[in-house]
């Protein structure tokens, strides 16, 4: 049980770091902030590698504000079901497995559709923003994000059960 909350809980992390990332990239910069590109956060890395023109990051701005109500709705409900999930689970005595399974169904649900918004939002940018070079470099950055998560998983998987 505590293992399927886990993922789900990294799973919900990842969306809405994403999510986020996608945000302040729409965000103006100021000079405030400093020079150089990797004091823009994960989108100020991507900018950078990917080399994009202002044209471009306008077209992402405008394809963001267009699906920005949509995802926005999709994490207030996951918020909601979070929410009802903490009133669960913190009550005194024992949980209720059955309502807790139930809410984590709908949690699961409501990821399920952020996920195929983000993809959605990912794949226009791919087709309809980036140029083919850039795009190789975007599959680049994708396959050492993956590499990166086997990682990650593989280091969780190694620690030692705590005594």
């Amino acid at each position: 049980m505590m293992r399927r909350i886990f993922w789900k809980s990294l799973g919900v992390a990842l969306i809405v770091v994403g999510i986020t990332a996608a945000w302040t990239e729409t965000q103006q910069w100021h000079g405030a902030r400093g020079a150089f590109w990797f004091h823009h956060g994960p989108m100020g890395y991507v900018t950078h590698e990917l080399d994009l023109s202002h044209a471009q990051k306008s077209q992402i701005k405008s394809i963001w504000e267009g699906e920005r109500p949509n995802l926005a709705q999709l994490v207030h409900e996951l918020a909601s079901e979070q929410k009802e999930m903490d009133a669960v689970t913190h009550q005194g005595g024992a949980s209720d497995e059955g309502e807790i399974q139930e809410i984590a169904a709908r949690q699961g649900a409501t990821l399920a559709k952020l996920i195929v918004e983000k993809e959605k939002l990912t794949g226009r940018i791919y087709f309809q923003v980036l140029t083919p070079a850039q795009r190789t470099k975007a599959d680049e950055l994708r396959r050492h994000w993956s590499s990166r998560l086997d990682h990650i998983a593989d280091r969780i998987g190694d620690i030692p059960a705590e005594k």
